[in-house]
């Protein structure tokens, strides 16, 4: 089919395989059209008919890879992207705008369908973070946290994402075949010479390849060690019963004088005076103080799923999708690697209801990380969490939140933040040291967030659960 390339500049050429992308040009396909491009790192992206994609940043820093960029614009039509080696080595600097959605990702094998005025996503492998094209979304790179974000993962099966310009944040709708709506055949021509829809998957007999990329299902979160720390419960030993032994005062038996004798009286017998013996009562042993453990809250309405299949040592906050979906639990927020999942409430839309002014919280359980730079490779260590608390105003829709962080490597850092709560519960950063997205329970009586925190030697990332 017809496809065409716009350069920076304005030059217009035709699009045949072969040609060279750079970084700046706008790739059209018209009815029938369709272009699989293969880049420098072994991504791919495939441009499917009447569609208008643009490269607006292609780039790596080999020294530091918050300085590497990719970025695309999907005006209109459907395209499928598939990470290349660059965008897994720096997953947070991936994104793919439309005119209405934010899209970031995490190594991930995804479909886009989109318009002036609607956008549909869907998953292959890995996850997708879509949110609402808003405030600074437009210039940024990676998921976009503004408070509108969900989570798409290759593990929620039959469905997909969709947001439309009037719509605040994405809703799960039913799957459909992104690709099969798109595709309609072009019409034959006299001259057109017969053409192979080349699969994604790039041939791997031509010389120029740099790196083959296969779509595996695979577990995107498994190079992120997170460790549980749950509030810390210190339990007093109940102390030894203490026996106070009372003295016993013998009785004492006092003999008066003999009375003197008169003559010629008849001498009277002696008078003897006995004080009663006070009687021995049984020692009574004092009662053993028994201090009960201070136990965390439970937290049942509120979940976290990971994307690893398997829990890293010591992560007992969260679970798998399948698990975290149960119950009518409802995707609120993520950020590619976890995703914070609530019970939906009776009606339809979800509205925090709760007829208190505010409320304090106590930490339920957090797993988090320090990722740090040693010589130009990522390095995951684990971190502790812990002397948290939260406070909410219902009354005012506002939070304001701290936890302690620490390991040998940062010592101890303090992670605070506030926000405000939206009428649907989920919590929105407004300021602080440490960035932070999450939501309530509809009854007001659970929460939990994500928080992110840059310190010198690294970034500090984790998931928190609160309860009363």
């Amino acid at each position: 089919g017809v496809a065409r390339i716009t350069s920076a500049k304005g030059e217009v050429r035709p699009l045949d395989r072969g040609t060279t992308i750079h970084v700046g040009d706008r790739i059209e396909t018209g009815e029938g059209g369709h272009v699989h491009m293969r880049f420098v790192d072994g991504g791919r992206l495939s441009v499917r008919a009447s569609s208008r994609l643009q490269v607006e940043n292609y780039s790596r820093s080999t020294d530091k890879t918050t300085l590497t960029a990719i970025k695309f614009r999907l005006d209109e039509g459907v395209v499928r992207s598939v990470t290349g080696a660059w965008g897994e080595a720096a997953r947070d600097r991936f994104r793919l705008n439309t005119p209405v959605a934010a899209i970031g990702v995490k190594g991930t094998d995804f479909v886009v369908k989109s318009d002036a005025n609607n956008t549909l996503a869907s998953v292959y492998t890995g996850a997708i973070v879509l949110s609402a094209l808003a405030g600074g979304c437009q210039a940024s790179l990676g998921p976009c946290m503004n408070g509108s974000e969900r989570l798409l993962s290759e593990d929620m099966k039959g469905q997909m994402l969709s947001l439309t310009r009037q719509q605040s944040s994405p809703q799960l709708v039913p799957l459909i075949d992104l690709l099969a709506q798109h595709t309609r055949p072009a019409a034959p021509t006299a001259d057109a010479s017969p053409r192979t829809d080349y699969p994604l998957k790039a041939d791997v007999n031509r010389a120029d390849m740099v790196s083959e990329k296969v779509v595996v299902s695979e577990s995107l979160a498994a190079d992120v060690v997170v460790t549980q720390v749950a509030t810390a419960i210190q339990v007093k030993q109940a102390p030894a019963p203490v026996v106070l032994l009372v003295p016993v005062v013998p009785g004492q038996i006092q003999i008066g004088a003999p009375l003197p004798i008169a003559q010629p009286v008849t001498p009277v017998a002696p008078v003897v005076v006995v004080t009663p013996v006070a009687p021995v009562l049984p020692v009574q042993p004092t009662v053993p103080v028994v201090v009960q453990p201070v136990l965390p809250p439970e937290v049942k309405q509120l979940m976290w799923a990971r994307l690893a299949a398997v829990a890293t040592d010591g992560d007992t906050i969260s679970r798998s999708f399948a698990v975290a979906m149960q119950n009518g639990r409802q995707g609120t927020v993520g950020n590619g690697a976890y995703a914070l999942f609530r019970e939906a409430g009776g009606g339809a839309p979800a509205l925090l209801v709760t007829s208190e002014a505010s409320a304090n919280f106590r930490l339920a359980g957090a797993a988090a990380q320090l990722v740090w730079s040693d010589r130009g490779r990522d390095m995951i260590d684990p971190v502790r969490v812990d002397n948290g608390t939260l406070s909410v105003d219902f009354n005012r829709g506002t939070y304001a939140t701290q936890v302690n962080v620490s390991s040998a490597r940062i010592g101890t850092e303090n992670a605070s933040s506030t926000g405000i709560i939206k009428p649907n519960g989920l919590m929105q950063f407004t300021g602080g040291s440490a960035f932070t997205t999450g939501a309530l329970s509809l009854d007001g009586k659970e929460a939990g967030y994500f928080f992110e925190k840059p310190v010198p030697a690294g970034q500090l990332s984790g998931i928190t659960l609160w309860g009363r």
